[in-house]
């Protein structure tokens, strides 16, 4: 059995990969503190302590030899005296005995030393290796969901010096193989978390110098010290003020170290994301979810984390992965890249590689020809960096796989259709319309507020006939607020009452319609035909075996055909059906008077269900 024990983030105990951790607060607590004392004798007069401070019960002492029974019987149950760990007794104590490497704190001590010594000896490639290893078993503060009295309280604060030490140390090393442009986000960071550790305010100064933001440096400086001189009523050290006066007269050393052999470009840190919109509106939970997978603080592994964002064309997915790659910039200071795969003007994976490649600093006479010598080239980059890829409109996992980065702290956001299930790693994320209520503070956001609010009922049957679809409300938001004092009434009788509909649904760049038409072209013929078709069912909602009869075609080929519609976004499973029948498929009421829109140029003679089909969206069933 091999016993793993972590106290550098939540305590977690694992046997062969199994969670075996006690869950009674007071045995986590001196179970803990017996890790943080592996393989050292423990008194009972400490463990008293630890657990009830300065005021134990008369039974603290037989207490605690409950708690090592409890302890020895759930995490050593088979325990002798050759086994690799155990718990023994001694005189008035206890000793936890394992080995090294399956504590944590003893790995990140043992690596953090080497990493300080090959810094020390002038090898700051080996250090910033070791250094980042030791850093990466950090998973948050130590023993974070103990309850941790004198005894383990001073620990953890040691343990949290010991990381900043290493942390500090592992920036110096960057700085002298001359990656300063890649810090400056990290130690933006660092300086607000640790607003007094004038180490970090150093290096930032002194990485910002060397990026020739000699301005910016200077400002670091004073806000430092004037906080350092409020709070603690102390100047900075000798040395910071060196630091200072050299910025002031310009003779800090504003040129990187000499980089190492393997680095044979100026690298620099790409920020290639769009910009972020103010009018952002609901998605709250969702946002949270895809930044707590993606950020490398919440991670308790090594592996690269995607989130996935499909729905159907226009739900707003390239904004939802844009906003919460913005909330990531920071912890990916090493570079945030972005590509679109799709429509006209979208990349293939050749063409994207050079794009990161040469947005790094590799020249672009140098590059490969072949898409996986690329590939290797920008792994090989990235491999020791925080890395975020966003890759917008992906039509498939092998468009992905060349584009993600292989370090252990990087991640990647990719947008599609019908989601990326096929990549390892992957959190996916189905985004549907927006709620009512959201719909309705889009449209005051574009068009104001009090416009809205003067005509609430007209402006919520407005959003109800866009879908609550998110392109479809900035479409008609756009189109109100481009003429002012425009009644929101008319618009949605405009709307309701036309027979091409998605005519108002475009303005300037924004297209609906495009948007549908994207999916549309990227299934085959035969999917293309039974789409057109649908709507000459007459019904909301249908199942395979209807479409079969309409499709003169077996149920499962039907079933086949809506299930590769579902996948690209035109159909969706109707998911308020309560019985255990057959499956239903149904339109969004967009994609449904697209489908109508190509029928009707089909067949001149048929005629649009548009107007009918928008009136039972707003609750008149008797017009279905």
């Amino acid at each position: 059995m091999l016993l793993q024990f972590k106290l550098l983030g939540p305590l977690c105990v694992l046997s062969d990969d199994r969670d075996i951790t006690p869950s009674a607060p007071k045995l986590r607590e001196i179970l803990a503190l017996l890790i943080v004392r592996a393989n050292q004798f423990v008194s009972t007069t400490d463990l008293v302590d630890e657990v009830w401070g300065a005021d134990p019960p008369r039974s603290a002492h037989v207490t605690v030899q409950t708690y090592i029974h409890r302890l020895r019987k759930s995490l050593f149950p088979k325990e002798s005296g050759h086994e690799p760990a155990g718990l023994h007794t001694g005189w008035h104590g206890y000793r936890l005995e394992i080995a090294a490497e399956a504590v944590d704190k003893i790995q990140f001590e043992h690596l953090a030393h080497q990493g300080s010594a090959a810094l020390e000896s002038g090898e700051p490639g080996e250090a910033t290796e070791l250094l980042r290893h030791a850093l990466r078993l950090w998973r948050g503060p130590a023993m974070s969901d103990v309850e941790t009295g004198e005894l383990l309280s001073a620990y953890a604060v040691r343990l949290e010096e010991s990381r900043l030490r290493a942390l500090e140390g592992r920036i110096e090393a960057d700085l002298q193989l001359g990656r300063h442009r890649g810090l400056v986000s990290e130690l933006k960071e660092l300086t607000m978390t640790q607003p007094l550790h004038e180490g970090f305010h150093s290096q930032l100064m002194l990485a910002l110098q060397r990026c020739q933001r000699r301005d910016e440096a200077l400002d670091v400086y004073r806000r430092f010290r004037g906080r350092l001189v409020e709070e603690l009523a102390l100047e900075p050290s000798p040395d910071l003020q060196r630091l200072h006066r050299s910025l002031l007269t310009e003779t800090a050393d504003a040129r990187p170290a000499p980089e190492v052999a393997a680095e044979r470009v100026q690298l620099v840190a790409p920020a290639q994301l769009p910009n972020d919109i103010a009018d952002f509106t609901g998605r709250a939970e969702l946002i949270s979810s895809a930044v707590q997978w993606l950020s490398p603080a919440e991670r308790s592994d090594d592996g690269l984390r995607i989130v996935s964002v499909m729905g159907m064309p226009g739900v707003g997915k390239s904004t939802f992965a844009v906003r919460v790659a913005h909330r990531l910039r920071s912890a990916f200071g090493d570079g945030q890249f972005y590509a679109n795969l799709g429509g006209p003007a979208g990349a293939g994976p050749k063409e994207v590689l050079g794009q990161f490649l040469r947005s790094i600093g590799f020249p672009g006479e140098r590059l490969p020809d072949s898409v996986d010598e690329r590939a290797t080239m920008f792994r090989t980059w990235s491999v020791d960096r925080n890395v975020l890829v966003v890759l917008d409109d992906v039509t498939s996992d092998a468009d992905v796989q060349p584009l993600l980065p292989a370090g252990p702290r990087c991640a990647a956001v990719a947008t599609a259709c019908s989601g990326l299930q096929g990549l390892a790693g992957t959190h996916t994320i189905d985004l549907e319309p927006l709620t009512g209520e959201e719909s309705l503070e889009m449209l005051a956001v574009i068009v104001g507020r009090d416009r809205v609010a003067a005509e609430r009922d007209e402006a919520r049957s407005l959003v109800a006939l866009c879908g609550y679809l998110p392109l479809a409300v900035r479409c008609i938001g756009a189109r109100l607020r481009s003429v002012p004092g425009w009644p929101v009434r008319n618009m949605r009788q405009h709307l309701e009452t036309s027979n091409r509909p998605l005519d108002l649904l475009q303005f300037n760049q924004l297209d609906v319609r495009a948007r549908l038409a994207g999916s549309y072209r990227s299934v085959p013929s035969h999917a293309q035909t039974a789409f057109r078709l649908l709507p000459t069912l007459g019904a909301s909602s249908f199942t395979a075996a209807e479409v079969a009869v309409r499709l003169d075609c077996p149920p499962k080929r039907a079933e086949a055909l809506l299930a590769r519609l579902v996948g690209h976004g035109l159909l969706r499973i109707q998911k308020d059906v309560v019985d255990e029948g057959p499956v239903r498929f149904e339109f969004h009421p967009i994609a449904r008077c697209y489908a109508e829109e190509l029928l009707g140029g089909e067949a001149d003679a048929t005629p649009y269900l548009w107007p009918i089909y928008m009136r039972t969206v707003l609750g008149f069933r008797n017009h279905a």
